[in-house]
């Protein structure tokens, strides 16, 4: 396993304690303008991250009993937005979401986190694909993973 998978199970392992787990905040920075191509293979390593992140997530909630047959929701999903001057994705768990985009306009591009939990007056910007795990982990914490019935 995977220290991410380790840091899963020990999620999924938590629902049986009184302690509620910690959600982290992963590492972000102020978005900046960068070059058309710098922010386009950021972006595209990020995106490549999460998804192997997801797939080794939802094998763990899947043996842990956590993902219930016929729960729509009960899993970590990823979805890509097909843009015009974006790459975006969105991770999606229980009804809360969290997007990770690019835009990219007069040969500069602007990366940009928003969604459930990430409230800035400052757009901000994961700090890199070390940050994917601490995200994940967040949205699993606030979606309360822990707090699902055995199956």
């Amino acid at each position: 396993m995977t220290p991410f998978m380790l840091q899963v199970a020990e999620l999924v392992g938590a629902r049986d304690t009184d302690v509620e787990p910690v959600a982290p905040m992963p590492m972000t920075r102020i978005s900046q303008r960068i070059a058309t191509g710098t922010g386009a293979d950021r972006q595209v390593a990020i995106r490549s991250l999460a998804e192997q992140l997801v797939c080794e997530a939802n094998a763990v909630l899947a043996s842990a009993g956590a993902i219930v047959a016929g729960v729509g929701d009960d899993h970590l999903a990823l979805f890509d937005e097909t843009l015009p001057n974006e790459l975006a994705f969105n991770i999606t768990y229980r009804g809360r979401a969290v997007r990770v985009s690019t835009t990219f306009e007069d040969r500069t591009a602007y990366a940009r986190l928003v969604g459930d939990g990430f409230e800035s007056e400052v757009p901000q910007e994961l700090d890199g694909p070390d940050a994917l795990p601490d995200l994940l982990v967040r949205l699993l914490v606030e979606s309360g993973v822990t707090r699902h019935p055995a199956a």
